[in-house]
């Protein structure tokens, strides 16, 4: 019953930009806001915690993927299933989360957080085909291993191809 009416209230939710910036800083396009979609691993996070568990710990890494050719033609995976999912579907590089990059919306304790990275060539596994970025999530625990920790939210985005000296700004807001 509470998950019923967490879902049709719309919360948790998640929402993201995207900012690619040029080697000299300037702006080469700017996305507006966007749903992500929060997975299950998101409620398991939030029981660990609540309990104390020493299994689990904050938000530490957000990854990013190459995802599949396939949803560049709209053949994307369907929702309920990713809400299961617990890595990305390809993975190519994840960065550690500081303390400074979570922050309340607003600068006090609220129930929105904003989590912010820039992601540049050196931060994806080598080769050209891992350059091509189709997805995102964050995860939560200690393990710096690609594909592994608790998966909270997962995006499939438009392909974005990054280039040497190009940096990819991400912001990510979660309200519970």
């Amino acid at each position: 019953m509470a998950e019923e009416t967490i879902l049709q209230n719309g919360f948790p939710k998640g929402e993201h930009r995207d900012i690619l910036l040029g080697p000299n800083g300037e702006v080469i396009w700017e996305r507006p806001w966007q749903s992500n979609l929060i997975v299950d691993g998101l409620r398991s996070l939030l029981a660990g915690l609540l309990k104390g568990d020493a299994a689990v710990s904050r938000l530490n890494f957000w990854a990013v993927g190459t995802g599949e050719r396939e949803w560049d033609e709209g053949d994307l995976p369907n929702d309920d299933d990713r809400r299961m999912r617990i890595e990305l579907f390809n993975e190519v590089g994840r960065k550690r989360l500081d303390d400074g990059q979570i922050t309340f919306v607003g600068g006090t304790i609220t129930n929105q957080l904003e989590i912010t990275t820039d992601f540049v060539v050196d931060d994806l596994a080598a080769g050209l085909e891992n350059r091509q970025l189709r997805e995102f999530g964050l995860f939560a625990n200690e393990n710096t291993t690609l594909g592994n920790g608790l998966l909270i939210n997962h995006r499939i985005h438009p392909l974005i191809v990054m280039q040497e000296g190009f940096t990819l700004q991400r912001v990510l807001r979660l309200t519970f």
